[in-house]
């Protein structure tokens, strides 16, 4: 014969498994997630720009829907930093993804160096940039 705190204690487990299992499945069903670019894929994006004097070209864009991505800028806009730095622009470029390792301080993407950190995980090898 079993005792009845076993019993009670596997039907709370099948309760908290079916409850999970049902919240995962009205949750994906409700919000519909959207694919992430895939590498080299190419984008467009407008916003106001950042870039920082220094380093090995740190610079980021703040979307105007309020996404951030990181930069890999083209030595004239680096060279010529602060007149770029909070323009409004227009870039084009692919996506490259930053390596997930710890203590990155920079790395390459292509011809350009990035710094290790910054506002998101997917960098623009920017291509086309202009003022607005």
């Amino acid at each position: 014969m079993r005792s009845p705190n076993g019993l009670i204690w596997c039907l709370a487990l099948l309760l908290a498994l079916i409850t999970t299992a049902w919240a995962l499945g009205s949750a994906s069903a409700a919000e519909p997630q959207s694919e992430p670019p895939a590498a080299d894929a190419m984008i467009e994006v407008t916003g106001t720009l950042e870039v920082y004097p220094g380093g090995h070209g740190l610079g980021g864009i703040r979307a105007d829907d309020g996404r951030c991505f990181d930069l890999a800028l083209p030595k004239h806009v680096l060279k010529h930093s602060l007149r770029w730095f909070g323009k409004r622009v227009a870039i084009a470029g692919s996506i490259q993804f930053r390596p997930r390792m710890d203590e990155v301080i920079w790395w390459e993407i292509k011809d350009r160096k990035i710094e290790g950190f910054g506002c998101s995980e997917d960098v623009i090898y920017v291509e086309r940039i202009e003022r607005l």
